[in-house]
C-alpha cells in the first residue's frame, strides 16, 4: 500500500514526477490555487501564527468558500492527469461517504501585532476518523483522489492538512511507504540530505521550517507507528526516512 501527497506547489508541475505519481491512495493541497482565486475575487486571504508559532490559514467562511472551491479544482487537474495516463482514478473530498471526518477548531489562539487573540469563527478541523472500509471499497474500481477537505460533527466542510491527511491515511489503511511530492527535497546547510534514521530526527528538526517541518514530523510519527518507508520527493531530489 503507498499513499501520495501531492504538495499544492506542484500541481502545475505533476509531469515532472513521472513514475512517481502514481500510488494506490492519493492526497494533495493546493494552496497556490486558493490564494490565486482569492486574488482574483478580491478577498484577502490571512496567515496567522498560532501562540505555539506554527503558521496556519484564518478560514472563516467566505475564505471556506474559496478554499472549496480553489481545492476542488486541484483534485480535478489530478484526476485529468492520470485519466491522461490509463489511471482510473476518483476525485472526492472527504465529506463523500464521509470519507474524513474532523472536529472543528472552535477556538485558536493566534498572536496578531505581538497579542495573543482568541479566534472563534475559523472553519478548520482535527482529523479524528478516516472511513476504511469505504477507502478500500473504492480502491477496488479506481485510485481514490481525496481532497483535504473533511466532515465536521455538524456535517459542515472544514479546511484541514493535507500533510496531516496523508499521515492519517497512510496510518488507517497500514500502508508500508508514504510519499511528499513536493518542490524541494530536504536541505541542510543548502545540501539535499537523502536518508534520515527516525532515531537521527530530531539533529536535522532545526534546519527545517513551515511545510517543511511539518512533513519532517509527520514522516517521524509514521514510521514510529508501522509505515516501513517515508520519501519526499522534490523536483531536485528525494530524502527518504526509514
Amino acid at each position: 500500500m503507498r499513499v501520495v501527497k501531492i504538495g499544492g506547489a506542484v500541481l502545475d508541475r505533476l509531469e515532472e514526477f513521472d513514475g512517481i505519481l502514481e500510488g494506490d491512495i492519493i492526497t494533495h493541497g493546493g494552496s497556490d490555487y486558493v490564494d490565486e482565486l482569492s486574488r482574483r475575487l478580491g478577498i484577502e486571504v490571512k496567515r496567522l501564527k498560532s501562540s505555539s508559532g506554527v503558521e496556519f490559514r484564518y478560514t472563516p467562511k467566505e475564505v471556506l468558500e474559496i478554499y472549496l472551491m480553489a481545492i476542488m479544482k486541484a483534485n480535478k487537474r489530478i484526476v485529468s492527469l492520470l485519466q491522461s495516463r490509463g489511471i482510473n482514478a476518483i476525485g472526492l473530498s472527504g465529506l463523500d461517504l464521509g470519507l474524513i471526518k474532523a472536529e472543528r477548531k472552535k477556538l485558536i489562539k493566534a498572536i496578531i501585532n505581538g497579542k495573543k487573540v482568541a479566534i472563534r469563527d475559523d472553519y478548520s478541523g482535527i482529523i479524528r476518523e478516516i472511513n476504511v472500509k469505504a477507502l478500500r471499497e473504492l480502491s477496488k474500481v479506481g485510485v481514490p483522489v481525496i481532497a483535504p477537505i473533511a466532515m465536521s460533527e455538524a456535517y459542515e466542510p472544514l479546511n484541514i492538512d493535507g500533510d496531516k491527511l496523508a499521515h492519517a491515511i497512510a496510518l488507517s489503511l497500514k500502508a508500508d511507504e508514504l510519499v511528499f511530492l513536493t518542490d524541494t527535497a530536504f536541505l541542510a546547510d543548502g545540501e539535499i540530505v537523502e536518508k534520515i534514521k527516525v532515531n537521527e530526527m530530531e539533529e536535522f528538526l532545526p534546519f527545517a521550517k513551515g511545510g517543511m517541518k511539518r512533513k519532517l514530523l509527520m514522516a517521524k510519527k509514521s514510521v514510529e507507528s508501522g509505515v516501513k518507508k517515508v520519501i519526499i520527493q522534490g523536483l531536485n531530489g528525494r530524502t527518504v526516512i526509514e
